[in-house]
């Protein structure tokens, strides 16, 4: 049987891909300009952070930790009349939800309830003080369908590791732009022109002077995530990592 740090390795990258799978496609883009948001990065930027209704931008940008404070304040201070941070959210949590039950509606109903299940016990099980935003998406209403359901639970276990990330990054003496220069993901999401597109401008460090530091990070990022999985049990971690990787396998994105 799966450990909790086997299973957070097995579905790290499958949640990832599946959460875009929605979060940045033309649709949730076109979407957003319906709404008159200026792209699909204010949507991506005000989507995630409006759980925390309309607090000052730094405080947003504090939150999401990995995009730039003036990239966040331009998003964040610029919404159309009639628009505030929270309603964006609520229309990015629409998103989420209409691509689950158009997506993920058709698969087995009780392979999908026992997915969002076992992740639901996964995330509350984290504590309200590892983020906000986090704790802003666990927060939303769960609704009824079954694809609905997983497309939220798998979002909010996203939100959870940035969460875990974020917390991480601090604690082996990195800032946000550092983490990024030396970002283990393959290109094009690591390096100077990934930092300038989450709104950094450099000069930059290079990230060889930070790349220990980062590696350590993101073994504790997993660590961080292994207490959460580690409520379910053997059998489980092995069900929900099944569940994730073949759920995420079926889906042609």
């Amino acid at each position: 049987m799966a450990s909790p740090a086997e299973t957070v390795e097995q579905t790290f990258k499958p949640i990832q891909q599946f959460v875009r799978g929605w979060m940045l496609t033309a649709e949730t883009e076109a979407y957003g300009r319906e709404l008159g948001l200026r792209d699909l990065d204010q949507f991506w930027i005000v989507g995630r952070a409006g759980v925390l209704g309309s607090c000052p931008a730094e405080v947003a940008a504090g939150a999401l930790a990995f995009h730039g404070p003036d990239k966040v304040a331009e998003a964040w201070n610029n919404l159309p009349d009639g628009l505030d941070h929270a309603a964006v959210a609520r229309h990015y949590l629409g998103r989420c939800l209409a691509w689950g039950d158009e997506v993920v509606g058709d698969f087995d109903a009780h392979d999908m309830t026992r997915l969002d299940e076992l992740g639901r016990r996964i995330v509350d099980a984290a504590p309200n003080n590892i983020g906000p935003v986090f704790v802003g998406w666990r927060a939303m209403p769960i609704p009824d369908g079954h694809g609905a359901r997983v497309a939220l639970t798998l979002h909010v276990i996203r939100e959870l590791r940035a969460a875990a990330h974020s917390c991480a990054i601090v604690a082996h003496g990195l800032t946000p732009v550092e983490a990024i220069l030396a970002s283990t993901n393959a290109p094009p999401r690591t390096g100077p022109g990934y930092a300038e597109f989450m709104g950094f401008t450099g000069p930059f460090c290079d990230p060889d002077e930070v790349r220990e530091q980062r590696q350590a990070a993101e073994v504790t990022t997993a660590a961080i995530m292994a207490g959460y999985y580690g409520v379910l049990s053997g059998g489980e971690l092995d069900e929900f990592g099944d569940l994730v990787e073949s759920t995420r396998n079926a889906i042609d994105m």
